[in-house]
């Protein structure tokens, strides 16, 4: 009969498991543009404790063997061809509870990085930033830190204030839904276009308009238009 602790035993199991392993953390892409896989593939070849492992146009399209062995990190684009970019990472941090995620964006992150984080992700950085930074934001949140850009943490400042003041921010008060349809507003999307987008109903579309228009104080679907379309502008992504 054997005399070892069966709760010791298990004790160093799960040490085991929390245990960093040797060499370079495993980075995963989740973009439905190939050229950021391979342009962050090269980035990260220079980083002697950085490898990305491979990429996926859209969560469904993850490796099974991932269950068991998940990476350690996943970077991951918000606006997917036919997803809610936000419920993708609800998904994958209850999936892969010890994967961190960064968020890797060309969108503007005062609209997405709040959300993001309150998602599951650890990190929202825009395609925009220098390569350094984006070093920086992986290292940082491979660690179990949050990053966030200087000039976001002054706008979630401000956001604070502004709630103790009484004004927040209308855009704030959109679901994750309502402002993926202004995002395809601001686009040029139709209704009809949107509906296929996002495959949902034509009338659900129209709901989604009508209660954004509420919110936003906006009297009819031209101010709408024009709200989203600044809206993109200012994130300088028109597509």
């Amino acid at each position: 009969m054997s005399n070892t602790n069966p709760a010791l035993e298990f004790t160093q199991r799960e040490a085991n498991l929390t245990v960093k392993k040797p060499g370079p953390s495993k980075i995963f892409i989740i973009d439905d543009h190939p050229v950021v896989a391979i342009g962050l593939a090269k980035l990260f070849a220079d980083e002697p404790d950085l490898e990305v492992c491979g990429s996926a146009r859209s969560a469904e399209e993850i490796p099974d063997s991932f269950t068991s062995a998940p990476p350690d990190l996943f970077m991951v684009e918000i606006m997917l061809h036919a997803a809610d970019g936000l419920q993708v990472l609800t998904r994958l941090a209850e999936r892969y509870p010890r994967a961190e995620i960064l968020v890797y964006s060309a969108r503007d992150e005062s609209f997405y990085a709040e959300r993001v984080l309150q998602s599951g992700a650890k990190g929202y950085i825009m395609k925009s930033e220098s390569p350094e930074r984006v070093v920086i934001a992986a290292r940082r949140v491979l660690r179990g830190d949050f990053y966030i850009s200087s000039r976001l943490q002054s706008l979630l400042f401000s956001n604070m204030d502004s709630e103790t003041s009484g004004f927040v921010n209308p855009v704030r008060k959109l679901s994750n839904r309502e402002l993926q349809v202004l995002q395809l507003i601001g686009q040029g999307k139709s209704n009809r276009e949107i509906s296929s987008i996002l495959d949902i109903r034509l009338k659900t579309v129209e709901a989604h308009r009508f209660r954004i228009r509420e919110k936003l104080n906006l009297k009819h679907s031209t101010e709408l238009t024009q709200f989203a379309i600044h809206m993109v502008e200012r994130e300088g992504v028109s597509s």
